[in-house]
């Protein structure tokens, strides 16, 4: 289920795909990212490394997308290999480019 606070963070201000009233589907990145890094600290990741939503090049994230309710038949990136990934993966990727990983 989302949470408010992740959803404005990840989902409303990163995701293309965002549609209010999908409340209990997640992207594999909003999955991450709630598991591992509170509200707080994510908003101010994005603040600090001035994060946004363009999409990075960055290899091995796969993992992101195995976990992810939409992969199956609903994900353009993944189903399409379309140019722009959910809102979860561009911050973990801008986040992984900006750290040179």
């Amino acid at each position: 289920m989302k949470e408010e606070a992740y959803t404005s963070l990840i989902c409303k201000k990163f995701c293309n795909y965002y549609k209010p009233g999908k409340e209990t589907e997640l992207c594999g990145g909003y999955f991450y990212l709630k598991q591992y890094i509170t509200s707080r600290e994510l908003d101010g990741i994005i603040e600090i490394f001035h994060l946004n939503n363009e999409a990075v090049p960055v290899q091995g994230l796969s993992f992101l997308c195995d976990k992810c309710d939409f992969r199956e038949d609903g994900c353009d990136f993944f189903v399409n290999k379309s140019q722009i990934p959910c809102g979860g993966y561009l911050i973990i990727s801008r986040l992984l480019y900006y750290l040179n990983f």
